[in-house]
């Protein structure tokens, strides 16, 4: 009787991931600012780099952002049309607070276009928010887009 061998798989997940990163890629590029991804074997928990860079002269300010990316193809912890929650595991609020650089989290939904970002150690500030581990977005003012007041700025 012959054995069957089965083939590699890819995780459905891991494509998901691999398009949030994507998005947040196509969108840093639209603001005119650099994106450089971190490695698979350097990823501990922070997914890449944006350096901020005057799009009027296109000189390199060295204000350099880390980005987590967490992307799904699911609704959001109590979303609404105008907000939800996203819950941060102990282990990444205690790897990005504990840095010395700013961190922003990129939540997104590949499949609708959808991305929002907060400011983690802004966000945290607070003893009380910190203990929920939950961060509050509101989709119109949270959006990660390329025009307008919703993008990280330096």
């Amino acid at each position: 009787m012959a054995t069957r061998t089965r083939g590699k798989f890819v995780h459905s997940n891991s494509l998901i991931g691999q398009q949030g990163i994507n998005l947040i890629a196509t969108t840093v590029a639209e603001m005119g600012y650099l994106w450089t991804p971190t490695t698979g074997h350097s990823d501990a928990g922070i997914d890449g780099y944006i350096e901020i860079r005057r799009t009027d002269t296109g000189e390199a300010t060295n204000f350099i952002l880390q980005v987590q990316s967490k992307a799904t193809a699911r609704e959001w912890e109590n979303e609404t049309d105008e907000d939800f929650n996203f819950r941060c595991e102990e282990r990444d609020l205690v790897y990005w607070l504990q840095g010395n650089a700013p961190v922003i989290l990129v939540v997104s939904r590949p499949r609708t276009n959808e991305a929002y970002w907060v400011s983690i150690k802004d966000y945290f500030r607070d003893i009380e928010t910190r203990k929920s581990k939950k961060v509050h977005f509101n989709k119109k003012s949270s959006r990660f887009v390329a025009t307008g007041r919703h993008c990280p700025r330096g």
